[in-house]
């Protein structure tokens, strides 16, 4: 079975003057690298609200990432990268096929988008609502 890559990222905003300062420290850009991912998901977005990431990287191939150990503690985010296309199918598909949407989405999604994205909002508040005593939880 091909194994996963384990990617930890910690993010931060360089302050002004930071490339100054690095150049003051003696450091030079050795070389820049510029590319293009292209990322896919489904209609509903599915994939980005279960935090998985599928791209399609320009001269690499395919990659997905998706949460990585559970209770990493600290200012970063682990994501497990998956670069091996049976693997990435396997992780995407074997757990449940997604449905064919229903006609009215359908419609909604092509004529009425302004309604379709107040359903994914509405739909999006309920979910929240879940499981927390909410005498609205009876609308799910």
């Amino acid at each position: 079975m091909a194994q996963g890559l384990i990617e930890v990222e910690r993010k931060f905003l360089p302050g002004p003057g930071t490339e100054e300062r690095l150049q003051e420290l003696g450091g030079t850009l050795e070389h820049r690298v510029t590319f293009r991912d292209t990322y896919y998901d489904t209609s509903e977005l599915s994939l980005m609200r279960a935090n998985h990431w599928l791209r399609q990287r320009e001269y690499s191939g395919w990659e997905l990432k998706c949460p990585g150990a559970a209770g990493v503690l600290g200012p970063h985010t682990e994501y497990k990268e998956v670069t091996a296309e049976p693997a990435i199918v396997a992780q995407l598909c074997v757990p449940a096929q997604e449905t064919a949407p229903s006609k009215l989405i359908v419609y909604l999604q092509r004529f009425r988008p302004q309604d379709y994205q107040r359903l994914l909002e509405v739909n999006s508040s309920r979910e929240r609502l879940q499981g927390t005593g909410h005498p609205d939880n009876s609308l799910g």
